[in-house]
């Protein structure tokens, strides 16, 4: 567990999402009950997938109001957008699946250290890129990841699963 206070500070360190809009967008994830809100006079702690729920939601480049829908979207992705009603649990979705490659990669497991986390800003999916090439795409329930959703433009950000890895070695110890 982590205060905080230090996880805004490795965010900023290791990611380069400014400290001020961190703790903006960490302050409507504790209000919505997302992210432990700690007690009086005691310091919030988060965990690893706190951590990693604060970094998918700064990745997002929402509002701040926006920001727990865009974190509660990523707790409902499915690979593909697969309906995964009665599917065995042994099928991850998107935060596990991005858990589970960031702790490969600090583990030092280069493949994992090589990889990409890519967070669409105006749509609700993640894509796992890896250096073989191969992407693995997580979107919402019944959304076809294969295809634009809009006949819009599409803005995503593209995280270095190396930095997140080495950002919660920072906060966590390694």
């Amino acid at each position: 567990m982590a205060s905080l206070n230090s996880v805004l500070d490795g965010i900023e360190h290791h990611l380069d999402f400014p400290r001020s809009r961190s703790a903006g967008i960490a302050r409507r994830m504790q209000e919505s009950g997302i992210l432990p809100t700690g007690a009086p006079g005691v310091a919030p702690e988060l965990d690893e997938d706190n951590v990693l729920d604060l970094v998918i939601a700064l990745a997002s480049d929402v509002t701040l109001h926006e920001a727990p829908d865009a974190v509660r979207a990523f707790h409902a992705m499915t690979p593909g957008g697969a309906d995964l009603n009665g599917a065995p649990d042994t099928i991850p979705n998107a935060p596990i699946a991005a858990a589970v490659i960031v702790e490969s990669a600090r583990a030092c497991v280069a493949e994992a250290r090589a990889s990409q986390i890519e967070v669409s800003c105006n749509w609700r999916a993640v894509a796992i890129h890896k250096p073989d090439g191969s992407v693995s795409r997580f979107s919402q329930p019944g959304l076809l990841c294969a295809h634009w959703q809009s006949n819009r433009h599409h803005k995503s950000i593209t995280i270095n699963v190396a930095a997140i890895a080495d950002a919660l070695d920072a906060i966590f110890g390694e």
